[in-house]
């Protein structure tokens, strides 16, 4: 952490943070509440490249801002990287403060802090001048995230110039010499069923209305067919599944039935054999 300088002011204020959290200090004993009468702020740090619409949308997520003041170089107007912003609701600072300070916006560490008391820019009437030959000094009215205030848009030169490009954007193009034949016929096509067309194209329309059914028939009577032969071949199928079930038990039956007569005949060698081993009787 850096003694003195920009990054000790965004520590300090970082610390400041982390204190009230670990203590549970809020209310009146925050460190926030000193700057209670003010809703503006400041932020420093910024990218040269940024403008007041680009410091908008980035702070814009903690309540409504009613005044942006960034500062430029009077010569070459150009960002002098620090601004002012207010908020509609003064509690949207603290939101502000407590999540923007020491954060990372293009590269670029940023520093936001409350502005106890802000110093409206000074503007001059040359128009207008007093007993003294000074011009009059112009009441100070919030510029709003674009121009005079909240609800009034493009009146900044940069805005004016954004919404010029944008309205020769959606300008639509002249289409002489655009449209091809396929569009010319597509145009002459509706004309032709909006207006009702001539007499020849009436009996065109009807013969290819004839043409159109014919092969609407005829694509359902092969459709009909199709079905009528995949019906048949289903049953087929069947058919040959039953001939093949009823095949397998038959051969079934036959082996049951040659079994038993193998097993008898065993039975009778079996017996044959036990009344050649018995011994024979001794004659005395």
């Amino acid at each position: 952490m850096s003694v003195t300088g920009f990054m000790y002011n965004i520590n300090a204020t970082k610390k400041l943070g982390e204190l009230e959290l670990s203590e549970g200090l809020e209310g009146n004993r925050s460190w926030h509440h000193q700057f209670k009468d003010s809703a503006y702020v400041y932020i420093g740090g910024l990218h040269p490249g940024l403008t007041e619409g680009d410091v908008v949308i980035v702070f814009s997520q903690f309540g409504e801002i009613i005044d942006v003041n960034l500062i430029r170089d009077k010569s070459t107007g150009k960002s002098k990287g620090f601004c002012f912003i207010c908020y509609e609701d003064q509690r949207s600072t603290v939101l502000a403060v407590d999540n923007m300070n020491g954060y990372q916006l293009l590269k670029r560490t940023i520093r936001v802090d409350h502005v106890g008391k802000y110093k409206a820019p000074k503007q001059f009437d040359e128009n207008d001048k007093d007993e003294d030959g000074d011009p009059k000094l112009l009441e100070y009215k919030a510029t709003g995230a674009e121009g005079v205030g909240h609800g009034v848009y493009n009146v900044t030169k940069g805005q004016q110039r954004i919404d010029e490009v944008a309205k020769v954007r959606k300008a639509p193009t002249s289409k002489a010499g655009l449209e091809d034949e396929d569009e010319a016929w597509a145009k002459a096509f509706e004309d032709s069923l909006k207006t009702g067309g001539d007499g020849k194209e009436k009996k065109k329309d009807k013969k290819s209305m004839k043409k159109e059914k014919k092969d609407l028939k005829e694509m359902l009577k092969e459709a009909k067919r199709l079905k009528k032969e995949t019906k048949k071949t289903k049953k087929e199928a069947k058919k040959m599944k039953k001939v093949k079930k009823e095949g397998k038990t038959k051969s079934s039956v036959k082996m049951e039935a040659s079994s038993p007569s193998e097993s008898s005949s065993d039975d009778d060698e079996d017996s044959d054999d036990s009344e050649s081993e018995k011994p024979k009787k001794r004659r005395k």
